[in-house]
């Protein structure tokens, strides 16, 4: 009898593993904290618990290739992404949405070599910017303020700003601004251009999915969703754990970097994961009248050739 029962439960266990839906999740970049709730929903168990069987690919080690490009044509179910980088990918016809919102802030901004008083100061400069796009707030920003500037692309890093050869550099709050005070020190506030003073406020990273799988899997994108937000919530709750996880993935892919610079990113993250209407964690998805701001932006500005409505893309 107790055979039996052993094998009965074994045999459960089976099933249940077997019944896993497979979901295939890709971050905008390499292995970094700025991905540690995804980390954390797989290492512990909750996409698991939820009846998910997912493999996170990363740009750059998986594919160089970004993951609109790898949601377009099916090779990934889900992927994190910004707003305005999917709006564009829609508007050429892929037929995207957000379905989750991680973080509820801007983290962009400009780092300058000397003081910039207001966005103005801008003028004539030099200003580094990412190939891979990320960036466009800025160039939207400057251009409604009718600011001028030499755009200098570059892949990563902070290398022209250190070597001086812009004048200013676009970076990440919780990511390349660390890096320049790891190596120069911490700018004056006089240095920084912080993109929310300006009424551009975007929440940034979210998920994504094509509306034919959200069709398709409406459950299991709620699923995936659900875990994630535990995740993110496991994070802000054990932060050194979750850094030790975002370590080994860091470790495992051979990505250049350090415990502390990591350490600051997740604290840069989980900052800009709180609403600045609740003041809480609560992973609200963008509210309508910032949606519809971008929007009479980006058609003001030729990004887009017609709005797209909030309910088309928000789910």
């Amino acid at each position: 009898m107790r055979k039996l029962s052993t094998l009965a439960v074994l045999l459960a266990a089976c099933i249940g593993m077997s019944a896993q839906e497979k979901v295939t999740f890709m971050p905008a970049w390499t292995p970094q904290a700025q991905f540690a709730g995804f980390y954390v929903a797989l290492e512990k168990g909750f996409y698991a618990a939820e009846g998910l069987d997912v493999t996170i690919e990363h740009m750059g080690i998986n594919s160089s290739i970004p993951g609109i490009v790898r949601i377009k044509e099916g090779e990934v179910d889900i992927i994190e992404s910004h707003p305005i980088q999917s709006l564009l990918a829609r508007e050429e016809g892929l037929k995207i949405v957000n379905v989750f919102q991680v973080t509820q802030n801007t983290g962009i901004m400009i780092a300058s070599h000397k003081p910039v008083p207001d966005i103005k100061s801008l003028e004539g400069m030099k200003i580094g910017r990412w190939k891979s796009g990320f960036s466009e707030i800025c160039e939207i920003c400057l251009a409604s303020n009718h600011v001028n500037v030499e755009w200098v692309p570059f892949l990563s890093g902070i290398n022209l700003y250190i070597s001086k050869a812009v004048d200013a550099t676009v970076v990440m709050s919780y990511n390349e601004l660390n890096s320049v005070f790891e190596a120069v020190g911490t700018l004056p506030e006089d240095h920084l251009i912080k993109f929310s003073d300006y009424g551009y406020n975007i929440p940034e990273d979210g998920l994504y999915v094509t509306e034919d799988y959200l069709a398709k899997h409406a459950d299991t994108v709620a699923k995936f969703c659900e875990a994630t937000r535990k995740g993110w919530l496991w994070c802000r709750d054990n932060r050194e754990e979750a850094l030790d996880i975002v370590m080994d993935y860091v470790e495992k892919t051979g990505v250049r970097t350090n415990r502390y610079h990591q350490q600051e990113m997740l604290k840069g993250m989980l900052d800009l994961t709180v609403n600045p209407d609740s003041g809480k964690m609560d992973f609200q998805q963008i509210p309508e009248d910032r949606y519809n701001s971008l929007m009479d932006i980006l058609v003001k500005m030729n990004y887009l050739s017609n709005p797209i409505p909030y309910k088309e893309f928000i789910r």
